[in-house]
């Protein structure tokens, strides 16, 4: 019983001693406020896909053992897809650039994301590669890649986006977990890359 306590223990200090930080491009604040009264020409429809090399198999790529052209992004579970569309029709919806009814013209919006991980594969993979940890600092990076095709009036415009969040592990990280998750990072980025798009389209 001694032995299950230590180890559980364990596995609550490994999952709450992380730091996560975001890279993307900043956006004022005043141009996000500016679009709802900028914004033009909403959209009819607006198609969303979200796929993933998992941390498992780009892991491999980092070390040479795989070719990323090799690799087969799956598709993200039903939970992140759903709560992924139901985030681009609200950014879509608030700035005025999407009107079922009324609106003109396609949307296309694929995330591409490299590295993203579960805890799972963190147990069976990661610690098991650098059990030193909560000795010495570790980090984990997913990139974002957010490619957006709009099509309306017979005119069509293609752009990248692109973000990052780092995730570090260390002992010493515990006491800012709470204001630093992955989740919260994850969800920074992506409204960003958002808000990028919308403006980009604003303008067009």
């Amino acid at each position: 019983m001694k032995k299950i306590n230590i180890l559980f223990f364990a596995v609550i200090l490994f999952l709450s001693s992380c730091v996560s930080t975001s890279k993307t491009k900043l956006i004022p604040r005043n141009e996000i406020l500016d679009l709802e009264k900028t914004a033009k020409n909403p959209y009819k429809q607006i198609l969303v896909q979200w796929k993933n090399y998992s941390y498992t198999d780009y892991n491999k790529v980092n070390r040479l053992e795989k070719d990323l052209n090799t690799l087969t992004p799956q598709e993200v579970d039903d939970d992140d897809y759903i709560k992924f569309k139901k985030r681009v029709i609200e950014k879509f919806k608030e700035s005025n650039m999407y009107d079922e009814t009324n609106g003109t013209g396609t949307v296309k919006i694929i995330l591409l994301t490299y590295g993203r991980w579960n805890y799972s594969e963190l147990f069976s993979t990661f610690l098991v590669d650098t059990g030193y940890i909560l000795i010495l600092p570790a980090s984990l990076k997913v990139t974002y890649r957010m490619f957006v095709t709009a099509e309306q009036n017979d005119k069509e415009y293609k752009f990248e986006k692109t973000g990052e969040v780092k995730t570090t592990f260390h002992l010493l990280l515990f006491p800012f977990y709470p204001i630093s998750i992955f989740s919260g990072k994850e969800k920074y980025v992506i409204d960003n890359m958002l808000y990028e798009t919308l403006i980009d389209l604003s303008k067009r």
